[in-house]
């Protein structure tokens, strides 16, 4: 880490004049301390990393006339965050390095970035065609940059599955099985798997990798088995991954990868890690990194025997928690909180010393990268602090990140009707936005709730949020989103009771078309060009389908057609989750 040029980073990303006070560092065995008097800020740190949190935590102090003292503790070795690149959204350069500068100033001392096909290979073009993919010097900019930090930049690539951007292309016909999946033991798969780990890990300043590797569910039962017959999934995963450590071997490479197949083709009865799956059979490398991967649950008796389960495979054991961004329009924020409690303190109890936390972005990265802010805090925040609560939260993400809590946690609303914790996660607020005006598939789903005055009491809550220079156009595009999304319950209603509603529609358009607006100046102020025009043709086929709307009512040959039924939920809750293909037509978006 370069100190100097870390604290000048972190004074321009804070917006703060050090000048006038006296800063005195020194060393101590544990953590951090901070102790302000006046003019005076002593700070002392354990490592560079918990010297960042501290320094930012004097820039609070001086920005907000904070604490006079702040101390805190490792519970952990590793504090590693993942931001997925790979969901249409590809993050800018100078943006990602705002957000490598905001994790450092937290404390983090590692970050994953999941590119699957967002990087350069050079010789194969069709690698991340027209996906924004990040060139070499690009990746190695980063890399150098977030040294200078005291961050790890580290590849997360897929060597099994997750690879249907790639296999999509016929040139990539060879060593597809599945859609999804590599062709396993073919000689063209190992040379190919082999160029791509080499190009993943020369722009970084590390030999650690990330090889993905999860849910191959269909792992030879494509051309594998039509060319092969029956499909021995246990031996094919342990082929695969012996050639892929083979390889990471011979490139001097530090792997780590997913846990979950070795647990699913271990259990009897193929549950994902399952507590009772026979995992030593397998004898893999121990020293490879296992990262065990769950999200879902808020209960801290779920996680401890899988965990425990993990030393039987590897003495290298990760845990990686979620942070809810994903397949949504605004972040689950009470499952964030809920889940990270109780994976933190399983985490403890079964002595796990590597935590992640990730930011998912499935589903065409809807949801913002800067409405992820209060979830890298909260995760954060449990590093330093033994049982860390909603006032800590709160004051930390100030001092830390100039943001207000209780306006982040208000995002939790969309999707949460009922408060408590959005346990299902469930998602009527992406319904309602994409539910067609002809043929609204959730429309029984969705008369649950009074969708049109609940999102209307959002907007005047909304309207008294606490935004920084940072996240003022996402408050200002939440504010629109639930005034949009209180319009369309109310016109919906008007709709299906067969009133003609063409003032109504124009206004709605008026609304929507601003939302829009607001969404794609968020888009361009986090991520490169490429992958926009996904939501393009999303916001674009709703405007599109207003006017459609508003000639059949003219022409009088309007007439809603509603489900006399609720529509698949997928979840054990009464509104459902969906994805945008699923919501916007029971026809097929292509075929």
């Amino acid at each position: 880490m370069d100190q100097e040029f870390a604290f000048e980073e972190l004074e321009k990303f804070r917006h703060v004049n050090v000048q006038g006070f006296n800063l005195v560092i020194g060393r101590q065995e544990e953590g951090f301390s901070i102790k302000r008097e006046k003019q005076d800020l002593i700070i002392r740190a354990a490592n560079k990393h918990d010297l960042l949190r501290a320094y930012n935590y004097a820039l609070g102090m001086i920005k907000y006339d904070g604490h006079s003292t702040i101390s805190g503790q490792n519970n952990f070795n590793e504090l590693i965050g993942m931001i997925d690149l790979a969901r249409n959204a590809v993050l800018s350069v100078d943006n990602l390095k705002q957000q490598i500068c905001r994790l450092a100033g937290l404390g983090y001392t590692e970050i994953w970035l999941y590119l699957e096909d967002e990087f350069e290979i050079p010789g194969e073009p069709y690698f991340g065609l027209q996906r924004g993919r990040y060139s070499q010097a690009e990746l190695h900019d980063l890399a150098v940059y977030a040294d200078k930090l005291g961050i790890t930049l580290v590849p997360a690539v897929e060597a099994l599955a997750h690879l249907k951007n790639v296999l999509k292309w016929q040139h990539f016909n060879p060593i597809m099985d599945t859609t999804d999946n590599l062709y396993v033991g073919k000689k063209e798969t190992r040379a190919f798997v082999k160029q791509m780990l080499a190009a993943a890990t020369k722009p970084f300043l590390t030999n650690k990798i990330h090889l993905g590797m999860d849910e191959a569910h269909n792992l030879g039962l494509g051309r594998y088995f039509f060319d092969h017959g029956q499909v021995d999934q246990y031996k094919l995963m342990k082929q695969h991954v012996q050639m892929v450590l083979d390889l990471c071997q011979e490139l001097d490479l530090q792997p780590m990868m997913w846990s979950d197949m070795w647990f699913e083709i271990g259990s009897p009865t193929h549950i994902m890690y399952d507590p009772q799956a026979d995992v030593r059979s397998f004898k893999a490398d121990r020293q490879i990194g296992q990262v065990y991967w769950d999200y879902y649950s808020i209960d801290l008796n779920h996680y401890v025997p899988v965990m425990k389960k993990h030393f039987e495979l590897s003495d290298n054991v990760y845990f990686a928690m979620g942070i809810w961004t994903w397949g949504r329009l605004a972040p689950n924020q009470s499952k964030m909180l809920a889940s990270i409690k109780a994976g933190m303190a399983a985490a403890k109890e079964t002595g796990i010393k590597k935590i992640a936390a990730t930011a998912w972005r499935d589903d065409g990265a809807e949801t913002p990268f800067a409405a992820s802010y209060l979830g890298w805090q909260v995760f954060s925040d449990y590093q330093y602090e033994a049982e860390p609560n909603e006032q800590d939260f709160a004051r930390n993400f100030k001092l830390l990140q100039d943001e207000d809590y209780k306006s982040y946690m208000l995002l939790d609303a969309f999707d949460n009707p009922r408060a408590g914790v959005n346990d299902k996660d469930m998602i009527p607020s992406k319904l309602l936005l994409y539910e067609d005006l002809m043929q609204p598939r959730y429309y029984q789903n969705l008369v649950h709730g009074n969708f049109s005055a609940y999102y209307h009491e959002l907007t005047e809550k909304l309207a008294d949020v606490v935004s920084s220079e940072n996240s003022g156009l996402l408050f200002s595009y939440y504010l629109q989103l639930a005034l949009v999304l209180s319009k369309k319950a109310h016109l919906m209603t008007d709709l299906s009771q067969g009133k003609t509603a063409l003032g109504e529609l124009q206004d709605y358009s008026k609304e929507l078309q601003e939302l829009t607006d607001q969404r794609m100046d968020l888009w361009f102020k986090e991520n490169k060009a490429n992958g926009s025009e996904i939501l393009d043709i999303r916001f674009g086929g709703m405007l599109e389908r207003i006017r459609t709307v508003m000639h059949l009512i003219q022409q009088g040959h309007y007439q809603m057609e509603i489900p006399d039924r609720d529509m698949d939920k997928h979840i054990d809750d009464e509104f459902g989750n969906a994805r945008y293909f699923e919501i916007v037509s029971p026809s097929d978006i292509s075929w």
